[in-house]
């Protein structure tokens, strides 16, 4: 007589096993974060575990937040040392940032999630001793 290497009833079983595992896989991708709840996350979580974060001698990354009204991130800076003047912030200078956040917004490959939401970049430039914002620069999707 033949008989099957694996009972009928363990073969049943897995079968309701992997059932019930597709199920839960189905439930849980139903029950998953919207795009702005996990960049809000993202954000949050970015913020907690590497700020403040040097950016260079003078620039200090505090902190990044997403406002979800706006569909935006903010990354707000404080600058220190020569750029922590008001009065070095000419037109020109400004227009010189822009350019040079535009350029590095569009060569980020870590930020293409963002990118392909239209997600607009808000960077805050405030100094580090008085707090008071010299500047921001808004980038949209027309921008990057």
């Amino acid at each position: 007589m033949c008989r099957p290497s694996t009972p009928i009833w363990l073969l049943r079983h897995n079968t309701l096993a992997a059932i019930v595992l597709v199920a839960v896989f189905v439930i849980c991708s139903c029950t998953s974060l919207s795009k702005d709840e996990r960049f809000q996350r993202e954000c949050d979580e970015y913020t907690e575990k590497y700020c403040p974060k040097r950016e260079d001698r003078c620039q200090v990354l505090d902190s990044i937040t997403y406002d979800r009204q706006t569909r935006s991130i903010h990354k707000w800076f404080s600058v220190g040392g020569e750029l922590d003047s008001a009065g070095i912030y000419t037109e020109t200078v400004m227009n010189e940032m822009r350019d040079a956040l535009c350029d590095n917004l569009s060569n980020s490959l870590p930020l293409k999630k963002y990118k392909d939401e239209g997600v607009t970049f808000v960077y805050h430039y405030a100094s580090a001793t008085t707090r008071k914002e010299f500047f921001s620069v808004t980038l949209t999707k027309e921008d990057y």
